[in-house]
């Protein structure tokens, strides 16, 4: 048994077929092309299990992992009290929420079976997804969903799909971006500010949709309290009080890279929506998670 098929069993809590596959000599490669009757064959009665095996192993896009909206969002060009003033923006998708718990975990153990290097997250159900999350996990998750779903992946080193590593401050750039492909990708910082402030529906608020910071929480939102706050005028979440979340670009005067979201534990000076911040790529925050997007 490959130490790879030992985690992911673990990973989806199927550590009791831990014995059973050792014994029979099944091994990841030979999981890849296992049907549901081979795994009832070999012994495996419940239902429940044998689907989640075969959601990890499963070939791109053929078990879809649910989870991720994703909103239109209409160009246009930024005002001028953005630091991004007078840029015009084309059109692109943006998450409706951050990325969540359970669909991390899902992609993760799906790249997993298909040779990504991914972290487990240690935020609880039903948050958005910050401790042990770097900006090089994020991008690599990204090309995991992509590749999941069907997608052209967008990130590569070297002309390769980058699934492995961390490359830190001083090498940022090594990770290229394809960006003619339709598959996920963090937003850059201008895509960011322009769904925060509500595109080409923006009534000019400078912190959520009232003109007035809401209060400081004492933890993140879980998704299931967004209903508790309002939506920015593009129908998008959690943009403020919620986390940071990692952009794609760096600042023009070095490697640092762009972190958005006017965080629930900041001042107020820190949450207006076209407030920005930077940290190193491998940065792991509790305070740090992404939201996806996709050209348009």
């Amino acid at each position: 048994m490959t130490a790879r098929l030992r985690t992911i069993l673990e990973e989806v809590k199927l550590e009791h077929l831990l014995s059973l596959f050792a014994d029979q000599g099944i091994k990841d490669d030979i999981i890849l092309h296992m049907t549901d009757s081979d795994l009832k064959e070999l012994g495996i009665a419940k239902m429940g299990d044998r689907k989640r095996l075969l959601l990890a192993f499963s070939a791109p896009s053929e078990y879809p992992v649910n989870g991720t909206v994703m909103l239109e969002v209409k160009g246009g060009t930024l005002p001028e009290d953005s630091t991004f003033r007078g840029l015009d923006v084309p059109a692109f998708e943006i998450g409706k929420y951050p990325v969540m718990r359970e669909e991390w975990d899902w992609v993760r153990v799906w790249g997993l079976a298909h040779g990504y290097e991914i972290e487990p997250c240690a935020t609880n159900g039903g948050q958005p997804v910050t401790a042990h999350v770097s900006w090089c996990e994020a991008v690599k998750w990204c090309n995991a969903k992509s590749e999941h779903e069907g997608f052209r992946t967008v990130y590569s080193i070297k002309g390769e799909t980058y699934r492995h590593g961390e490359h830190g401050i001083q090498e940022p750039d090594i990770v290229k971006a394809n960006v003619r492909s339709n598959g996920y990708r963090l937003p850059v910082a201008p895509e960011w500010e322009w769904a925060a402030r509500g595109g080409p529906l923006s009534e000019g608020y400078k912190y959520t949709p009232v003109d007035t910071p809401t209060p400081v929480s004492a933890a993140p939102l879980p998704l299931q309290s967004v209903g508790n706050k309002a939506a920015l005028e593009l129908g998008v979440y959690l943009m403020s009080d919620s986390v940071w979340e990692w952009c794609w670009d760096k600042e023009e005067s070095g490697a640092p890279l762009r972190i958005r979201g006017a965080c629930w534990s900041q001042t107020e000076g820190s949450r207006i929506l076209s407030c920005r911040f930077t940290t190193s790529p491998e940065s792991r925050h509790g305070l740090i998670g992404f939201r996806l997007a996709r050209n348009a």
